[in-house]
């Protein structure tokens, strides 16, 4: 089995991002727009795992070899947007270009009934949905986030917005602990924003055809829909280039029935659709995909029986 991606991403995210950090707390968005180049520069030409990623994502989005400039664009989006981050926490998102794009559907649901789940995934700009789908309609979220985890993100969130951070909501908790808190904030009319793309080695995952080839997605999300027996929308910031964003939220479904005779059966056909409307922004937005591991099974053994050959020799 492929190493966690945590292994991946908690050795080069957090030094990149205690630079942007730094500077977006410092400077203003054009001042600091210019520095992303070297910035980007170096984490390019120093991280090859991630590097190996994004060419394992863009040869199958773009369902070709990708040149040096795909690589560039991608690196450079995910830059982007995590110093977009850093000015939609601190709430001086005023610079940024957001066009949102609701369904009739998500605004019927939320008028009659604004406690719901919102799926999202390590796509784009999350903070988006957070600005102009809660912040500016009056639609609080909640986040529902492993602190332990997700360091990284914590450690943010209670820097730059406290306020946030007081509204996370612990996925440590287990069972009726969790499945309280969370319908206690779904009684109070917040959203709460889960993370459905992504699985821990530890996690119970399905797998799913995503871009042509199986990976692993938690089963986790859909438990709790299960669960909770309330709507689930799902909600997409793509990052468009320069100050532009386009926010997508579309109704997935009223509810999420698992029977319980066919429940895992149940989970694949859900997650299932969840990889597909995925790969429709991963098409449409295709520099946002930013699961910079080995997402897909085939590299992931790839990975695994290079590991094991290695050791034998040893």
């Amino acid at each position: 089995m492929s190493r966690d991606w945590r292994s991946h991403e908690e050795r080069s995210t957090p030094l990149m991002l205690q630079v942007i950090v730094w500077l977006a707390t410092r400077l203003r968005r054009s001042l600091v727009r210019p520095l992303l180049y070297p910035i980007v520069a170096y984490f390019f030409l120093t991280s090859p795992i991630s590097r190996a990623a994004s060419a394992g994502y863009l040869r199958r989005v773009f369902s070709r070899q990708p040149q040096w400039r795909d690589h560039w664009r991608h690196f450079f989006a995910f830059a982007s947007c995590t110093l977009d981050r850093i000015f939609m926490l601190t709430e001086r998102f005023h610079d940024l270009d957001i066009e949102v794009h609701r369904s009739v559907e998500v605004q019927a649901l939320v008028a009659r009934q604004p406690g719901c789940l919102l799926f999202v995934a390590h796509f784009g700009l999350a903070e988006t949905l957070r600005v102009m789908g809660t912040t500016q309609r009056g639609l609080p979220l909640s986040i529902l986030l492993d602190r332990e985890h997700g360091r990284m993100l914590t450690q943010l969130l209670e820097q730059l917005n406290p306020t946030l951070a007081q509204n996370v909501i612990d996925a440590s908790k287990r069972g009726p602990q969790l499945v309280l808190a969370l319908k206690e904030a779904l009684q109070s009319g917040r959203m709460i924003g889960i993370m459905a793309d992504r699985a821990l080695l530890t996690d119970r995952a399905v797998t799913v055809d995503f871009l042509g080839a199986p990976a692993r997605v938690p089963v986790g999300p859909w438990q709790l829909a299960g669960v909770l027996q309330v709507p689930v929308i799902l909600g997409f910031g793509c990052y468009l280039g320069g100050n532009r964003y386009s926010v997508h939220l579309e109704l997935f479904s009223e509810s999420i029935h698992l029977p319980r005779e066919r429940r895992e059966a149940a989970i694949a056909e859900w997650a299932q659709r969840y990889a597909r409307r995925l790969e429709h922004y991963a098409r449409l937005a295709p520099y946002n995909w930013f699961n910079f591991y080995d997402y897909w099974l085939a590299e992931q053994n790839a990975e695994s029986d290079r590991a094991d050959d290695a050791a034998a020799h040893q």
